[in-house]
């Protein structure tokens, strides 16, 4: 763990957030600090005029602080754009014989799906079992009342595939990882 002290203090946890961090006062006159429009949840108010903070690179986070940062950001995002209603999506394809030969990974949150991982076994690539997975996920995701779908894949991976199933690149990263590139795609669903 590196910890960077220039100026800064490390804060301790004070009930699951970190000090200088409390949960936002019920009351209205906290306006930065408030609640959200719905009034259930909270969201973290920073006090300004403590001692001076300190940076720390974490190879090993507790899972307590973990948890702190996500808290504090999904009431932050619910307090400005409502309920992410966030499901996690998994399908797997297996063999005859139950093995695991592929699979997609993602998620549903905010009308959106959103695709992690697509994987497919070597020696069954180039049957439409890709195809497969990924057609069932949008299905899924349309039931779920979603508009859109969104990935992103390697040059070394399948991005012409994607674009053949109406994905179109928004977004590209160049040297991701070294001489290869990262992409970015997106589908208008139900279309």
């Amino acid at each position: 763990m590196r910890i960077f002290s220039r100026g800064f203090t490390w804060c301790k946890l004070h009930r699951g957030y970190p000090a200088g961090f409390l949960p936002a006062a019920s009351s209205r006159s906290r306006s930065s600090a408030g609640l959200s429009e719905a009034g259930r949840t909270s969201r973290p108010a920073v006090i300004s005029g403590e001692a001076p903070l300190k940076l720390e690179i974490a190879g090993k986070p507790d899972a307590r602080d973990v948890r702190a940062v996500r808290e504090a950001i999904y009431a932050y995002n619910r307090s400005k754009a409502g309920d992410q209603q966030y499901e996690p999506l998994t399908i797997f394809l297996r063999d005859s014989r139950g093995r695991l030969v592929g699979g997609l990974l993602g998620s549903t949150y905010w009308r959106w799906l959103t695709m992690d991982f697509l994987w497919v076994a070597e020696d069954l690539r180039g049957r439409g079992h890709g195809r497969q997975l990924l057609m069932a996920a949008e299905r899924e995701a349309l039931r779920r009342g979603c508009k859109h779908a969104c990935l992103d894949t390697f040059s070394f991976q399948s991005k012409g595939f994607y674009e053949r199933l109406g994905y179109v690149a928004f977004g590209a990263l160049d040297d991701f990882p070294g001489e290869h590139g990262r992409y970015f795609l997106r589908k208008t669903l139900g279309v």
